[in-house]
């Protein structure tokens, strides 16, 4: 099925406004929505410059021929948008049967728009439809979904080297995350990350938790007892994405 632009319909200008000001529901409508998953359900990462595309698949419930159809990711209330998404394409739907269609829409959220961090967290989705009888129906507040700032740990450093056996080996390395307030990536104290040691032949296990210092710096000190790789990694919260550093192979000489 070949959905027309919402921009470009008959009903174009009113799909539009609806857009910008959320339609009120009628109490039986002729179109509805289910089966919606955004980003095949993972949280949207998103850093401070590039554009974060992502796509969105819903279902269609139509009375009538399905005319045109459009979805919108947006934060804040369902009255007032304070950050929002924008169509990469149009959407695309194939008709599961005569009167449920499955649609998909690449999006994409720019973070060069947003005016501050406090857009992180819960995101939703508003869904709108025009079907040939020229209904309009948009319904906002559906499929609670997580926008997150990205998360960077700088390569860790681990030394001196070489390092003799029972030996102090000191690990560093950076954690920043990327604001939304100045577009770049910053750090800040107090954050908890873990260092791992993965052994030859081995895997990674976690050594110590260790808080980031000023500027999300890390230090942490561990006695040399084997050859193998240190890294860090910090697992994310509510409202960022979490990060792994890449490794550090230390040769310990006996």
């Amino acid at each position: 099925m070949q959905i027309r632009s919402i921009v470009g319909a008959v009903c174009g200008a009113l799909a539009l406004s609806a857009l910008v000001a959320p339609a009120a529901q009628a109490e039986e409508s002729p179109i509805a929505f289910s089966s919606i998953a955004i980003n095949s359900g993972q949280p949207l990462v998103v850093g401070t410059g590039t554009p974060r595309t992502f796509r969105v698949h819903y279902n269609v419930h139509h009375t009538h021929e399905l005319y045109s159809t459009q979805a919108t990711l947006y934060a804040g209330s369902f009255d007032a948008w304070s950050a929002r998404s924008r169509p990469v394409a149009d959407a695309s739907c194939r008709d599961l049967s005569a009167t449920v269609a499955r649609c998909v829409q690449t999006l994409a959220i720019d973070p060069k728009t947003f005016v501050g961090n406090g857009v992180a967290g819960t995101w939703h989705v508003y869904l709108q439809a025009v079907d040939s009888d020229h209904n309009v129906v948009g319904k906002g507040g559906l499929y609670p979904t997580t926008v997150k700032r990205a998360s960077v740990l700088a390569h860790t450093t681990a030394g001196p080297e070489p390092v003799v056996e029972g030996q102090t080996l000191t690990v560093t390395g950076k954690l920043t995350h990327a604001d939304w307030n100045t577009h770049t990536y910053v750090g800040q104290s107090g954050m908890a990350v873990e260092l791992q040691f993965r052994p030859v032949g081995g895997y990674y296990r976690v050594v110590k938790t260790v808080q980031t210092g000023s500027g999300g710096a890390l230090k942490a000190t561990v006695t040399a007892s084997a050859d193998g790789a240190w890294r860090w990694v910090y697992k994310g919260d509510s409202t960022t994405g979490g990060a792994v550093a890449v490794g550090d192979a230390v040769d310990v000489q006996e």
